[in-house]
């Protein structure tokens, strides 16, 4: 720790703003990252000294990620729920790319070593990370289309014209969807760790294969510690809120993942009906005990999200031991 070096490194769309602990400097947001590597990377030495602490905002970071990975750089992946805390706790109350690049850079003074890290940088994952986002974007156009092409069966007027075209976007998107998941399986089917990951949380009644491929990309990318994690960073953690001696649970805090959420969430419907090795027996105790419906399904969900992450990390043991 002592002969490591940090850098702070704010990621916006197009650019990164990064902070050494004596100057700011700007660098564009594009791949291969050449001046950022030209000024702080360009001897070996200085990719094993220095460590890039960033947060990870979805596609911007990664460039960032990529370069970090190609080039053996350690970094620290900064959960994005810590980031206001840490900003409330060192009284930064303005927000700009400056100030972040500052406070990230100064999270290196409380960082443990378990979270320096290499980045794993895989590209059928990352391919296959695209697609589901694209499935899922297509499945919402879907739903959208479908509902429309019902209102216009009620509506008084002629709606020839409309429906024609509505229908056919409709049978264009759900060609894309068959696509799409034909392609999945296929990247999926190609990959042998991902292929045996995903099926080890298939195990797991009321994931399918469309959960069990979101929840292993989920687990991978974050390298996960333990089910306390996994539950805040899909936002199915409880949102508590304290005063003097009363401590009142309200409810779950949303602050993750929300796409997973719902997967879950349809997951843990299909969990609920079946008779053996399902979620039944638990959802139908927590309904006795008085706890509404939604309620009782949302913790159904969190369960879910334990068992899948519980026979993820369970093969990835006996993967690293083997």
């Amino acid at each position: 720790m002592k002969n490591l070096s940090f850098l702070g490194v704010d990621v916006a769309k197009d650019t990164l703003v990064i902070f050494d602990g004596q100057k700011v400097y700007e660098f564009q947001n594009e791949r291969g990252l050449k001046k950022f590597k030209r000024k702080f990377f360009k001897k070996k030495e200085d990719r094993k000294k220095r460590v890039v602490i960033y947060e990870p905002t979805g596609p911007y970071s990664a460039f960032l990620e990529e370069f970090c990975a190609t080039n053996m750089i350690k970094v620290v992946s900064l959960n994005p729920r810590k980031v206001p805390r840490l900003r409330e706790v060192l009284g930064h109350r303005a927000k700009t790319d400056n100030l972040d690049a500052k406070l990230l850079y100064e999270y290196h003074k409380i960082v443990s070593e378990e979270e320096i890290k290499e980045i794993e940088y895989n590209e059928n994952l990352e391919k296959l990370s695209l697609l589901l986002s694209e499935y899922q974007l297509y499945q919402n156009i879907e739903n959208k289309l479908s509902n429309f092409l019902d209102y216009l069966d009620r509506v008084p007027v002629d709606s020839k014209e409309s429906k024609k075209h509505i229908q056919k976007n409709l049978e264009e998107t759900r060609q894309r969807l068959q696509k799409i998941k034909k392609e999945m399986e296929e990247l999926v089917n190609k990959d042998d760790d991902i292929n045996k990951g995903v099926k080890e949380i298939e195990k797991v009644k009321g994931i399918g294969k469309m959960i069990a491929t979101y929840c292993y990309i989920f687990f991978r990318k974050r390298r996960i510690r333990n089910r306390r994690e996994v539950v805040a960073l899909a936002g199915l953690d409880p949102e508590v809120k304290e005063s003097g001696k009363r401590k009142l649970v309200t409810r779950i805090s949303k602050k993750g993942d929300n796409r997973l959420r719902s997967l879950l969430f349809m997951g843990a419907l299909s969990a609920i009906r079946c008779k053996e090795g399902g979620l039944k027996e638990y959802y139908e105790s927590l309904i006795k005990r008085g706890k509404p419906k939604k309620v009782a399904i949302i913790a159904c969900a969190r369960k879910l999200l334990i068992f899948a992450f519980y026979n993820y990390k369970k093969w990835q043991m006996e993967a690293q031991s083997a």
